[in-house]
C-alpha cells in the first residue's frame, strides 16, 4: 500500500538516478542524438485514490499492481533536449474490504428504543482499469558519454479508458443489540423485518463507474547503456500522478455512503502509479 513516505522515497530514487548518472557519464566520446524510438515495459504499483474511502474506518484498502508499456518517438534539439510522443497501455488494480463485525452505537429504533447497530459484513470490492495511453514528454540528456548516459523525462500522459470494471461481492447481515437491566445480558434482534434487520447476499458489477479520459503528470529519470552503436538498454524509474477526476456517470457527484448508510460529501477519485520500466532505445541518426 502506498504511503506519503514511500512516494518521497521513490522521488529520491529518481533524483539519485539522475545525479549519479550525470557524475559517472562525463567521460569518453561526445553524446549525440537526433531521432530515437524507444520501447519500454514494466510492472507498476497502483493506487486508485479517494479520500472519503480512505477515511472510512470500516474499510481496509489493498492497492494492487498493474503493468505499463510504452512505444515512443523522440526528436532532439542540439543533442540535449528532446520532445517525444507515443502510444502505450497501462493497468490499475485495487481491492477494498468491509469484513468483520462492524458497530454503530447509541442508535434509536422506530419505537424510540436505544440500541447498538451491528453489521456482520463479508464484502469485497474490486476495481480493474485498463487505459490506452498517449504520452507527451520533454527529455533532458545527462552526461557526455556515448556509451552510458542518463536522462530525465517530464510530461503528461493522456489516458483513454479501454476497460473499467467495479464489482462488489459478499454478504451483509444487519442486527440490533438491545441492552437489558442486567449489564451481563442483551437481546440480539436478527431477521426482523419490522426493524429492518436482515441478511443480504450482494453481487454487483458496474462498467460505467469511470469516465473515458484521464490526464496524468509523468516524471522519470533513468540510465541508458550502449549495446551497439545504435541500440541502448534503458532502465527507468517513474511516477505518474493523476490530475483529473476519473469518476464516471455512476459515481461523479454522488455522496459517499459507508456500511451504515452515513453519507459524506463527494470527493474526486484520482490515479497514482510508481514503477520501473526496462526496455530499449534505437538511434535513427
Amino acid at each position: 500500500m502506498f504511503t506519503k513516505q514511500m512516494t518521497n522515497k521513490f522521488l529520491s530514487l529518481i533524483l539519485l538516478t539522475g545525479v549519479s548518472t550525470f557524475s559517472f557519464a562525463q567521460e569518453t566520446t561526445s553524446l549525440t542524438k537526433n531521432k530515437e524510438i524507444s520501447v519500454v515495459a514494466g510492472m507498476q504499483a497502483t493506487k486508485i485514490n479517494n479520500s472519503s474511502l480512505k477515511q472510512d474506518e470500516n474499510v481496509t484498502i489493498d492497492n494492487g499492481n498493474g503493468y505499463n508499456f510504452s512505444f515512443e518517438f523522440s526528436k532532439y534539439i542540439k543533442n540535449r533536449i528532446g520532445f517525444g510522443f507515443g502510444v502505450g497501455l497501462s493497468s490499475y488494480n485495487q481491492k477494498y474490504y468491509e469484513k468483520g463485525l462492524l458497530q454503530l452505537v447509541n442508535q434509536t429504533d422506530k419505537d424510540g428504543m436505544a440500541y447498538d447497530k451491528w453489521i456482520s459484513s463479508d464484502l469485497e470490492h474490486t476495481n480493474k482499469l485498463m487505459y490506452a495511453n498517449i504520452p507527451i514528454n520533454i527529455h533532458l540528456l545527462l552526461g557526455n558519454s556515448s556509451r552510458f548516459y542518463g536522462f530525465i523525462d517530464a510530461g503528461i500522459v493522456n489516458q483513454f479508458l479501454v476497460q473499467g470494471t467495479y464489482s462488489k461481492e459478499g454478504s451483509v447481515e444487519t442486527m440490533a443489540r438491545y441492552s437489558t437491566d442486567n449489564p451481563y445480558f442483551f437481546i440480539l434482534t436478527q431477521n426482523n423485518s419490522y426493524y429492518d434487520m436482515k441478511f443480504t447476499a450482494v453481487s454487483k458489477k458496474d462498467t460505467e463507474r469511470y469516465k473515458f479520459y484521464n490526464m496524468s503528470f509523468h516524471l522519470s529519470a533513468g540510465i541508458a547503456a550502449a549495446m551497439t552503436d545504435k541500440l541502448f538498454l534503458k532502465v527507468q524509474p517513474f511516477l505518474n500522478f493523476g490530475n483529473s477526476d476519473i469518476s464516471g456517470a455512476n459515481l461523479k457527484g454522488k455522496e459517499y455512503e459507508n456500511a451504515f448508510g452515513e453519507k459524506s460529501e463527494y470527493k474526486p477519485t484520482k490515479l497514482f502509479a510508481a514503477g520501473i520500466n526496462v526496455g530499449f532505445a534505437f538511434n535513427l541518426d
